[in-house]
């Protein structure tokens, strides 16, 4: 049984009718939290979640990630994604902020169209390794009204998306 949990904090406006906020409403940034707990030991969780190249194996949206800076990735290295939604392509930039293998890992993007901060946190489980993934949206403008629904969305996606981790790391696929 695949289960996974997902908390979406929308910058308390959760209720209000998007209407009711004004274009100049300095809103709170939103965040999606997704935890998970994989039959897997923390180095390998870790290895795999860290190094983005994984990401398009198992995360649900088509997205292509790949290192801009050469190896060995950790603090400061740098990457580049490709995603497509709604017929839609983007690409953005993100550069490493935080690398303590192996409980934890976070990147910021650098790219206007990339508002976010992304935190992974790992630890020991009685059954292997617990993984906390935190995103940090921080939108500016008008797209601050589409923090909270986008916040939702993501949150649903990376769970849906460590739960395919999940599968596929317990198979012995990745």
């Amino acid at each position: 049984m695949i289960s996974a949990v997902t908390e979406v904090d929308d910058g308390g406006v959760l209720g209000v009718d998007d209407a009711e906020l004004e274009l100049g409403y300095d809103a709170p940034m939103s965040s999606a939290t997704a935890r998970i707990v994989i039959e897997r030991p923390i180095e390998d969780v870790f290895a795999v979640l860290t190094n983005v190249e994984n990401t398009g194996r198992w995360f649900p949206v088509d997205v292509e990630e790949h290192w801009t800076s050469a190896a060995p990735h950790g603090l400061g290295s740098t990457r580049r994604a490709r995603t497509r939604m709604l017929g839609r392509v983007a690409e953005n930039d993100a550069v490493v902020t935080e690398y303590d293998p192996p409980r934890r890992a976070a990147m910021r993007g650098t790219t206007p169209n990339a508002p976010f901060a992304a935190t992974l946190e790992f630890a020991p489980a009685e059954t292997g390794t617990q993984v906390s993934m935190t995103t940090v949206f921080d939108f500016r403008g008008a797209m601050r009204l589409l923090g909270p629904p986008f916040a939702r969305w993501y949150g649903g996606a990376c769970t849906k998306g460590l739960a395919n981790l999940k599968r596929m790391m317990e198979a012995g696929e990745v």
